[in-house]
């Protein structure tokens, strides 16, 4: 492999009680009733609007509008309050980045967030590209956003490994026609998953680095 594409959150970083600040500072100011953290954590992976519409059913495009800039809004002044990377994620990062593989960041989460949360965690510095919800390219699994990365560095879908803890990131590995990991400490328990033919798994972080060596 020669470049390793994470999904963020689930992934890399535990940042559902963040995600779940914002929108329910969202909901609170829309004059909705807060959600508890798990029933927030169990929409996230799908981008901010469906993030919203989620918890709206019903509401007309103002209301979408207005909630999804609330959200933004809180969350660009409190990207990472009650966030951390899980065990073993930094350690992996850094055995990956000794052999010379390509570390990409790609999330559905706004760009600019993504980029703020990338700092505060010190992923800016262990990885090659760090990448959120651009204007311009559709969200995951659509694989526009991968296969300009990958062009950027000249690799061929088969040799990324797309890893990632849901549904839309099997599926946009699947699109690229790229390889994929799915790791089971996020959304997706172990149990949960249906795998194709060629697909992996791994349920600790640290073992990331030797998935790639073999």
């Amino acid at each position: 492999m020669k470049m390793v594409v994470f999904d963020l959150d689930g992934t890399l970083v535990d940042s559902f009680e963040d995600i779940a600040r914002a929108a329910n500072h969202a909901l609170v100011r829309l004059g909705h009733p807060a959600v508890p953290t798990e029933k927030v954590r169990m929409r996230v992976g799908h981008g901010l609007e469906n993030l919203i519409r989620g918890f709206l059913p019903g509401a007309d495009p103002d209301s979408i509008a207005r909630g999804m800039r609330l959200v933004t809004e809180f969350y660009r002044d409190h990207p990472a309050d009650a966030s951390f990377l899980y065990p073993g994620v930094p350690e992996a990062l850094d055995e990956m980045g000794q052999t010379g593989v390509v570390r990409v960041v790609l999330s559905n989460k706004v760009d600019s967030v993504v980029q703020a949360i990338a700092r505060i965690l010190d992923l800016t510095e262990r990885t090659e590209e760090v990448w959120g919800h651009r204007n311009g390219f559709p969200l995951k699994p659509d694989p526009a956003s991968l296969l300009h990365i990958l062009e950027k560095y000249t690799c061929r879908p088969q040799d990324c490994l797309v890893v990632g803890d849901s549904t839309p990131d099997a599926e946009l590995a699947r699109n690229a026609e790229a390889r994929f990991c799915a790791v089971t400490w996020g959304l997706t328990p172990k149990e949960k998953w249906d795998l194709r033919k060629g697909e992996q798994l791994v349920e600790r972080a640290e073992d990331l680095p030797r998935l790639l060596q073999s």
